[in-house]
């Protein structure tokens, strides 16, 4: 059994001041009774013992003593677990513990040391306080701070990149030499990851690639020199890879075909390409433009920020009758990809895109407006002042028929024909009336005979001519009156 009892150097000066102490006894009673008696002293210092002693107990920690020579001298402790963990031999002053001590509980005990006459009990020298430290063994395993540990680390960085830290803490006395001192090591993942003893966790390639693998579970071991429990702990670390823009966006399909009525509004949505861009959505930055086919002037295609894909929409009306399909080639790209670490394919995709524009049944297309017409009043030669024209603007050129819609209040006195033609029944007069406006409708005429319900209108205005067919009249007619002795040629 390995005791540490007070150090040697101190056991000497004990023997040498009990020598030195009878000497001066003898001495002085010999030579002068009167002198004073020397005073007596404790001899000690600080106690040691191991923590986990795997002997039989008690264990002896150590000795006190004191200069005082009396048969009746009694050794009593009093303190911290005082005649509990430790007990004193009354005669000999030796010092034993009756439990197995741990140091990372309790470190260092401090107790009184007393010398009595077992007689009446009475101090024969002043208490003493002493310490009793316990002494380290590597007794405990370096424990991680936590059982799981998170990083995160963009991906394809350099090899030697910092991810994250782990903490593992050992419970043994520092100031001993490899009792807390600790190292990590990885033990699964090593050949993507290392550990420097400082718990940093690094990369040890620069291909990690999170469209290949997003996360990493690694394995990390704490150790410390070797003990009496164990000398290791292990520590979950899981470690996200955080996406960069590497990669360039792919059309889904080399072709799309789309379908749209003619009278689709401008700015309208003809429809919608689709990429796949297998970054992350903060990462997908494309942009559409026409490669091939010379319709910019006829459509736009810009990028929705939130889906990423290609809205195409027409920059002016569309006419089945003078295009009905489009086809041009579009590229998506990003200009935005880090091309440090661009991988594999082109920088740009190809499609192609296919527009349909379907005929709607559009009303009558009048050729000219307004419609304007002068007449001379009274002229009753003159029954057709013209005629209005419209056509079908639809592939299927379907014939037109003209109708009165509204007039004017005088408008009563034209007149329209099926055909268009523009008719006065009676001539006008410009006196009762200058000008007269009409509506005329204008509706195609189905295969079946039947109106078509879509119509358009014209606006068509007679300016009536004047004619010199009325004589002057006096506005106020009044008796003429002369003076009876009027001059000749005055009234």
């Amino acid at each position: 059994m390995n005791h540490l009892i007070q150090l040697l150097p101190l056991l000497l000066a004990s023997t040498f001041a009990d020598k030195e102490s009878q000497k001066t006894d003898h001495n002085s009673s010999s030579n002068n009774a009167s002198h004073k008696r020397l005073k007596r002293d404790w001899i000690w210092n600080q106690m040691h013992i191991k923590e986990e002693i795997d002997t039989p107990l008690p264990h002896h920690v150590g000795k006190i003593t004191s200069s005082v020579r009396n048969s009746n001298a009694k050794y009593i402790i009093e303190g911290e677990y005082a005649n509990t963990i430790f007990k004193v031999e009354e005669t000999s002053g030796d010092v034993y513990a009756f439990e197995r001590l741990d140091r990372e509980k309790k470190a260092e005990y401090e107790l009184t040391a007393l010398i009595i006459d077992r007689r009446n009990n009475q101090s024969l020298e002043p208490p003493s306080k002493f310490i009793i430290k316990v002494y380290d063994v590597n007794d405990n395993v370096p424990v991680f701070v936590q059982k799981v540990f998170n990083g995160s680390v963009p991906e394809m960085s350099p090899v030697g990149t910092s991810v994250t830290k782990v903490t593992a803490v050992d419970a043994d006395d520092p100031t001993v030499t490899g009792h807390a001192t600790v190292t990590y090591q990885v033990i699964e993942g090593q050949e993507y990851f290392t550990v420097d003893d400082s718990g940093v966790i690094s990369t040890t390639r620069a291909d990690l690639d999170r469209e290949t693998r997003s996360t990493y579970e690694i394995i990390v071991k704490a150790k410390d020199a070797p003990g009496s429990s164990g000398d290791s702990s292990t520590a979950t670390v899981i470690i996200t890879l955080t996406d960069i823009n590497d990669n360039f966006p792919v059309f889904k399909h080399s072709s799309f075909h789309f379908k749209v009525p003619e009278n689709i509004s401008v700015g309208g949505e003809v429809g919608r390409v689709k990429v796949e861009d297998i970054d992350e959505p903060q990462h997908r930055n494309t942009r559409y433009s026409f490669v091939r086919g010379n319709y910019r002037d006829t459509f736009e295609i810009v990028a929705n920020p939130f889906t990423n894909e290609g809205i195409i929409r027409p920059k002016k009306p569309l006419d089945f009758e003078k295009v009905a399909e489009y086809q041009f080639d579009i590229e998506a790209t990003d200009p935005t990809v880090d091309l440090r670490y661009f991988k594999s394919g082109g920088p740009r995709s190809i499609s192609r895109v296919t527009i349909e524009v379907t005929d709607v049944d559009e009303p009558p297309v009048f050729t000219k407006l307004p419609y304007e017409f002068k007449v001379k009043e009274n002229d009753p030669e003159i029954l057709t002042l013209g005629s209005v024209w419209a056509h079908d603007p639809d592939a299927a050129k379907r014939k037109i028929r003209f109708i009165r819609r509204r007039a004017s209040p005088n408008g009563d006195y034209i007149r329209v024909s099926d055909t268009g033609i523009i008719q006065l029944p009676k001539p006008l007069d410009r006196e009762f009336s200058s000008s007269y406006n009409i509506t005329v409708a204008a509706q195609e005429i189905l295969e079946d005979g039947r109106l078509s319900d879509r119509e358009s209108h014209a606006q068509v205005h007679v300016i009536v001519d004047d004619e010199n067919d009325n004589a002057p009249e006096l506005v106020y007619p009044e008796e003429p009156r002369v003076c009876e002795n009027a001059a000749p040629g005055k009234v």
